[in-house]
C-alpha cells in the first residue's frame, strides 16, 4: 500500500492488491510464501458451496500432515502461512478477509442460511487461534465469480477500500525522490521486461530527468521495494548483480517444475524428469533447463543461471554434495534436491526399527498453529541436506514428504520429520543412546534451532529491520518413551528434577541436548558414564584427552593397577626422555593394546585411587575449539577453494620462511607492486606504507608481512609477479603444486568469502585494474595540466607527480593521487585521455572494464 504525490504528472495510488492464483494445485503452496511480503490485506478465497469439513477429493495434504484435506485445513494453512511469513509491525495488521465463492451452486433461498453456516464454521475454527484479531469475518462476502454484476463484488471492493484506508500507514507522507525510478521500472514491466542487471538499474537512475538517487538511496530503494514485493533483489555475491523487476516471473519459475501430476507435460522425456522428482526429490540442472525450453516458460531461459542461483539461495533446491572417498576432494554436482516436490510419505520401517527408545533421544520444535506452512520445513530439510549426508536405509534414500534421515558420523544419525504442528528431531546412536556424545546432540540442536530461527526471520524481515517479535515456535523435550514432550519453559535450570506425564525425570534427556560446550567439569547431578559407555574401549583421541588431564604420577599408578609391568613403564620413559605428555599417552595406548582396557576398568581403578570418575565424563566429550573468525564468516558454507587453501596455508608459510632471506635481499619490488596493484590485492595505502621505508630490504620485509598476513589471493598474485619479472627460481620454490600461474584463477575464493555488504566505488576498481596499463603507456604532462585546470589536482600535486625520477614513477605518483579522488576526478582523467587520440582507446577500455563481485571482494579486502 502506498500513497504518491497528488500533483504534477504523477497519480495517487489508492492501494495495491496482489492475487496469487494457483489453480487449486496444492503443491504450489509449498514454495511461493517467500514472496508473500505485503503486510496490509490478504484475501483468503474458498469454495462456499462445500462444507468446511468435507474432504476435497484427489488432493493430498501437506508434508508431514496426515489429516484429511478439507477446506477447513486449507483455511488454517493460509492463515498460519500469512501470520508466519508476514512481520506484524502494527497490531492486527495484516488483515485477513475471507471471501466465499461458488454462490451460484447454492439455491437462491438458501444463500443467507449458507452464509451464516460458513461464518459460524470459520468463527469456531479460529476461536482459540492466537491470530484471530487479524481475521475479518464480517461481512462474510459470498460471491458468484461468474457474474460480473453480482452486487457482492461491489461489497468486496468497498470492504477492501475501507480496510486500506484504516491501515495505520495510510496518509503518511512518502518521499518523492523514488517515484520517477519506480515509474520507469513499472513501464518496463508493462513492456514485458522481467529482469534488469544492476548496472541497467543504475543507468536508468542516472539518466532520470527528475530525480537521481545517490548510491545509498538506490540501495535503500532496492531493499525497500523488495520488502514490498514489487521487485525481487537479494544482496548476496551470487545474486546482487541482477534485479527481478517483475516478481510474477518467480511464480512462473515455481509453476514450471513445482506442480501437480495433472499438470505434468505430456512429452515423455520431460515427464520422466517430473516422475523421478516426485519419487526421490531430485533433479539435474540440465533437466530443469529442458523444462524451461517449453514454449510457456521460455522467458526464463535467458536468465537461467541467475534463476537457478536464486532457487538455491531460497532453499527451494539444494545441492547434493559428493566427495571422493580416497582424496576427500569434492566431486562435480550432478543432482539437486527439491524436497517440496516429494509426494511419497515415509513407508520404511526406519522409525520403528532404528529410532527406538534404547538408542534415541528426541525433541520437538512446536509451532503455534495446528499446521506448519510446508515451505518452512522444506527449507529446513534443504538446509539439513547441505550440512549432512543423506542416509540410505535398506537400499533407499531416506528422503520423503516431510521426512529426512541423515548421517552425522559413523555412530550418530539424525532424523527430521514433520508431524502436525511439530518438527521432530531424533538423534540415533548405532548401539545405545548412552553413547550419544552430548556435545554432538547440543551442536545439532543449536544448528537446527538457529536454522529455523533464521528461516522465520527471513520471511518476517523488512528493510534494515531484523525481526524482533516472538518466534513462531518453541522447544519441547521427550522422555525416554519418545511419545510425550515437555516444554522447555518448564525446565528450571537450577532444579534437579522435572517430571513428565509418565513420572520420568525429563532433565536427563534435557542435559544431553543442552551440554554447556565451554564447561570444564560435570554438573553436581551428573550420574557419570552410562553402563553401556563403561563397556566401551576408549578411542585414541579419548586416551589423549585423559593423558592431558592427569599428572604423570597418577598415570603411573593407574597403569600399575591395570596390570602394566614397571619395566614397560620405564622403557617408555627412556625412549621419550623429557617428553612427559608422550609418555602418559603411550602408557594408555599400551594398556589398551595389551590389556584391552575399557572405560569400566578405568572407572574402577580411579575409584580405588580416590580420584573422581567424572574425569572420564569430560574425556568422552569433544574438545571445543575457539576461533577468532567472526560468526558471520563461520556461518558460511566453506567452498572447495577454502578447503584447498586451508590445507596449504601452513605449507606456504613454511615456504616463505625458508625463502625469506632471498626475498628480502635479492629482489626489486617496484614492478611486482605494479602487478599486485593491477590485480587489486594491495591498495594505494599499502604501497605508500611499503615505500615509506628508506631501504629496499625494509620495503621487501613490509611487503612480505602483507603477503603472510593476508594469505590468498595475495600469495598467488605475489608469486605470479615474481615469475613475470625475472625471479623464476624464487617463484618456483614458493609455488604450491596445485597453484595455477594465471592470476585469474587465484581470485576465485574472494567471491565466496562471507563478507558483509560493502560499498565499493566501481570507478576505483576500474582504474586500479588498469594500473599497469596507465603507468606504462601514457605521457603524463598534458593529462596533469588538464586535471589542474579542472581543479582535480592542485599545483602542489603536480609538483609531487613531477618529483618522480622516471616516467613510470611520475605515472605512479599520478595514480596514487587519482585513486584517492572522487568519481569526478576519474571522469576528468578519462576526458584528458580522450583529448589525445592516442589514448582514446585506453579511455574506452578503462570506462568499460568489467567489475565482478570477485573484483569487489578482493578490492574490499585490501582496504581493510
Amino acid at each position: 500500500m502506498e500513497k504518491g504525490p497528488q500533483s504534477g504528472k504523477y497519480k495517487m495510488k489508492v492501494g495495491r492488491l496482489i492475487f496469487w492464483d494457483f489453480g487449486g494445485q496444492y503443491v504450489y503452496l509449498t514454495t511461493h510464501q517467500t514472496f508473500m511480503t505485503f503486510r496490509a490485506l490478504f484475501l483468503v478465497v474458498f469454495d462456499g458451496s462445500k462444507d468446511l469439513h468435507e474432504q476435497v477429493p484427489d488432493v493430498m495434504c501437506f508434508p508431514g500432515q496426515h489429516m484429511a484435506p478439507t477446506p477447513a485445513v486449507f483455511l488454517q494453512y493460509w492463515v498460519n502461512s500469512i501470520l508466519t511469513y508476514c512481520k506484524v509491525v502494527y497490531a492486527g495488521i495484516p488483515k485477513i478477509l475471507f471471501v466465499a465463492t461458488h454462490k451460484d451452486k447454492v439455491p437462491m433461498e438458501n444463500i443467507e442460511t449458507r452464509r451464516e453456516e460458513l461464518y459460524r464454521g470459520i468463527e469456531e475454527l479460529f476461536k482459540d487461534h492466537e491470530g484471530k484479531h487479524h481475521l475479518v469475518l464480517r461481512p462474510l462476502i459470498f460471491v458468484n465469480a461468474k457474474d460480473q454484476a453480482d452486487p457482492e463484488i461491489e461489497v468486496l471492493k468497498k470492504t477492501i477500500t475501507e480496510l486500506t484506508f484504516d491501515h495505520p500507514c495510510w496518509g503518511e507522507r512518502m518521499p518523492n525522490a523514488c517515484v520517477p525510478l519506480e515509474l520507469e521500472i513499472a513501464e518496463l514491466v508493462a513492456e514485458g521486461k522481467q529482469i534488469m542487471s544492476l548496472a541497467e538499474v543504475k543507468e536508468l537512475n542516472a539518466i532520470s530527468e527528475v530525480s537521481v538517487l545517490s548510491p545509498e538511496q538506490l540501495t535503500d530503494f532496492l531493499h525497500f521495494h523488495h520488502s514490498l514485493g514489487k521487485i525481487v533483489y537479494f544482496d548476496t555475491p551470487q545474486l546482487r548483480d541482477n534485479v527481478m523487476i517483475n516478481p510474477l516471473l518467480m511464480v512462473e519459475v515455481m509453476r514450471s517444475f513445482i506442480t501437480d501430476v495433472a499438470f505434468w507435460p505430456k512429452e515423455n522425456k520431460t515427464r520422466k524428469t517430473f516422475k523421478k522428482m516426485s519419487e526421490n526429490g531430485m533433479i539435474q540442472k540440465v533437466d530443469l533447463y529442458q523444462i524451461w525450453e517449453q514454449e510457456e516458460f521460455r522467458q526464463i531461459l535467458p536468465f537461467k543461471e541467475y534463476i537457478f542461483d536464486m532457487l538455491i539461495h531460497l532453499d527451494i533446491v539444494s545441492e547434493q554434495r559428493r566427495y571422493d572417498t580416497k582424496t576427500g576432494s569434492r566431486l562435480p554436482i550432478e543432482n539437486f534436491f527439491v524436497p517440496c516436490m516429494l509426494t511419497q510419505r515415509n513407508n520404511t520401517d526406519y522409525l520403528t526399527q532404528e529410532c527406538t527408545p534404547e538408542r534415541t533421544v528426541s525433541l520437538a520444535f512446536v509451532f503455534k498453529g495446528t499446521i506448519i506452512p510446508p515451505a518452512l520445513p522444506n527449507r529446513l530439510i534443504c538446509a539439513c541436506l547441505s550440512m549432512w549426508t543423506l542416509k540410505e536405509y535398506q537400499g533407499r534414500k531416506l528422503m520423503f514428504s516431510g521426512f529426512v534421515g541423515l548421517s552425522f558420523d559413523k555412530e550418530h544419525d539424525i532424523v527430521v520429520c514433520v508431524e502436525g504442528n511439530k518438527i521432530l528431531l531424533y538423534l540415533v546412536h548405532k548401539r545405545s543412546k548412552g553413547l550419544i556424545i552430548p556435545d554432538i546432540a547440543t551442536s545439532v540442536r543449536d544448528c537446527l534451532f538457529v536454522t529455523l530461527e533464521r528461516i522465520s526471520e527471513f520471511y518476517q524481515s523488512t528493510i534494515h529491520c531484523k525481526a524482533n517479535n516472538k518466534l513462531p515456535f518453541h522447544t519441547e523435550y521427550s522422555c525416554s518413551k519418545l511419545n510425550c514432550f515437555t516444554p522447555e519453559e518448564n525446565m528450571v535450570v537450577d532444579t534437579e528434577e522435572c517430571l513428565c506425564e509418565h513420572g520420568e525425570n525429563i532433565k536427563h534427556n534435557w542435559r544431553v541436548w543442552n551440554q554447556k560446550l565451554e564447561q570444564m567439569q560435570c554438573d553436581p547431578s551428573c550420574p557419570g558414564l552410562s553402563e553401556y559407555s563403561l563397556d566401551q574401549i576408549p578411542s585414541n583421541p579419548e586416551l589423549l584427552r585423559l593423558s592431558g588431564k592427569c599428572e604423570e604420577d597418577l598415570i603411573h599408578e593407574l597403569a600399575l593397577r591395570l596390570g602394566m609391568d614397571e619395566i614397560d613403564w620405564r622403557d617408555i620413559g627412556k625412549n621419550y626422555t623429557g617428553n612427559t605428555q608422550m609418555v602418559k599417552f603411550l602408557t594408555l595406548i599400551h594398556l589398551k593394546e595389551n590389556y584391552s582396557i575399557c572405560f569400566g576398568d578405568l572407572d574402577r581403578s580411579l575409584q580405588e585411587m580416590k580420584i573422581t570418575t567424572h574425569t572420564l565424563c569430560m574425556v568422552r566429550r569433544r574438545k571445543q575449539v575457539k576461533s577468532r573468525i567472526p560468526d558471520d564468516i563461520l556461518d558460511c558454507i566453506p567452498t572447495d577453494e577454502i578447503f584447498r587453501q586451508a590445507s596449504t596455508t601452513d605449507w606456504k608459510n613454511d615456504k616463505i620462511r625458508d625463502n625469506a632471506d632471498r626475498i628480502i635481499h635479492d629482489i626489486q619490488i617496484s614492478q611486482i607492486l605494479d602487478h599486485m596493484m593491477t590485480h587489486l590485492v594491495i591498495s594505494v595505502d599499502d604501497r605508500r606504507c611499503i615505500e615509506q621505508h628508506a631501504g629496499q630490504d625494509d620495503q621487501n620485509k613490509a611487503l612480505l608481512d602483507i603477503v603472510i598476513k593476508r594469505k590468498e589471493p595475495v600469495y598467488s598474485v605475489f608469486v605470479d609477479g615474481l615469475l613475470n619479472y625475472g625471479y623464476e627460481d624464487i617463484a618456483n620454490d614458493l609455488k604450491c603444486d596445485t597453484q595455477e600461474t594465471s592470476p585469474s584463477t587465484t581470485l576465485v575464493s574472494a567471491e565466496n568469502e562471507g563478507f558483509s555488504v560493502w560499498n565499493v566505488p566501481l570507478y576505483k576498481v576500474r582504474l586500479q585494474k588498469n594500473y599497469l596499463k596507465v603507468i606504462t603507456d601514457i605521457q603524463h604532462e598534458n593529462i596533469v595540466d588538464h586535471l589542474i585546470s579542472r581543479e582535480v589536482v592542485s599545483v602542489d600535486d603536480g609538483k609531487k607527480i613531477e618529483s618522480g625520477k622516471t616516467p613510470q614513477e611520475k605515472n605512479r605518483n599520478l595514480m596514487d593521487i587519482l585513486l584517492r579522488k572522487s568519481e569526478q576526478g576519474f571522469n576528468e582523467f578519462l576526458k584528458a585521455l580522450r583529448k589525445d587520440s592516442i589514448y582514446a582507446d585506453l579511455a574506452e577500455q578503462i570506462e568499460k572494464t568489467e567489475v565482478t563481485s570477485t573484483d569487489m571482494a578482493t578490492f574490499h579486502k585490501c582496504l581493510k
